[in-house]
């Protein structure tokens, strides 16, 4: 009987760590009439949206629209309401392990006194990919020391993630979420603590991590500079009061119109000679 119950228990555990399929054709997500929030107060009510795989989608929108909120239902963190779809599974139907295979995710503010050091952690996001009380591999090294590399932590990844300043901190954090190599990479005010420096690196690497992978991948981010988010998104997704207002590329986005009945606020908006990108100025 026990070895009867071992081998389900086995079977059952090998079925929740399966990696799920990455199907070609499919949106990397879809939601419709998606509600989420906290307790009995929905933040987002209604919302369907696809997010077409192999882009860099930008989640915009005033304080309180519900963008952090998105991404945390999608992720399955917070309980959500409606149909949502990551790349064709029911996200009801994946394990733990199986989300972690499809998503990755890079919180708003990674408060920690852990005393693991920032390279630690960042092979933290290789659980996935291990088999049971496996050992980290060849290809898991690999993975970690590319995600040091893209986001420059190397020279503080040895000292314990608590010491490190909170830049330090998100790009350790950074790291680590693209060491997972997910299929989906989602960001929530990923350069919120850094420098302008900084801030343009971690942007400038997200459409070559995206079209560096031997499957589609995808980004989704949230942004409240809406001239970043004009340059370095394919896709935009405005939110007001969690509600989509607005979907598509930035210039069918970014219109005055669109941003007053957003943000209460006049704009000008023009083109930046050096990169064919628009700037959006508060009037």
């Amino acid at each position: 009987m026990s070895t009867r119950k071992s081998g389900r228990g086995t079977g059952a555990w090998r079925a929740a760590r399966r990696r799920p399929l990455v199907e070609i054709g499919t949106a990397a997500l879809s939601l419709h009439e998606v509600r989420a929030g906290y307790g009995r107060h929905p933040v987002i009510a209604g919302l369907d949206l696809d997010v077409e795989p192999g882009l860099v989608h930008g989640i915009i929108g005033p304080n309180g629209a519900g963008k952090s909120t998105l991404l945390k239902a999608c992720l399955g963190l917070i309980p959500s309401r409606g149909q949502l779809l990551v790349h064709g599974h029911e996200l009801v139907t994946l394990s733990a392990v199986q989300r972690a295979w499809l998503m990755s995710y890079l919180p708003q503010d990674l408060t920690t006194t852990s005393t693991l050091t920032g390279e630690e952690y960042v092979h933290m996001g290789r659980y996935a990919r291990r088999p049971r009380f496996g050992q980290l591999n060849t290809a898991d090294e690999e993975a970690v020391n590319r995600a040091l590399d893209m986001t420059g932590c190397r020279e503080w990844a040895s000292r314990p993630l608590a010491q490190a300043s909170g830049g330090e901190r998100q790009l350790i954090a950074l790291a680590r979420a693209l060491a997972q190599d997910a299929a989906i990479l989602m960001l929530d005010e990923p350069a919120s603590a850094l420098d302008l420096g900084h801030e343009l690196s971690v942007l400038r690497l997200l459409h070559p991590w995206v079209a560096g992978g031997d499957r589609p991948r995808t980004a989704v981010l949230v942004l409240h500079d809406l001239t970043w988010a004009a340059r370095f998104c394919d896709r935009l997704h405005l939110l007001v009061n969690g509600r989509l207002i607005a979907s598509g590329k930035p210039a069918e986005v970014l219109t005055t119109g669109t941003l007053r009945a957003a943000y209460g606020i006049a704009t000008a908006i023009t083109t930046v000679a050096a990169t064919g990108t628009l700037d959006v100025t508060p009037l």
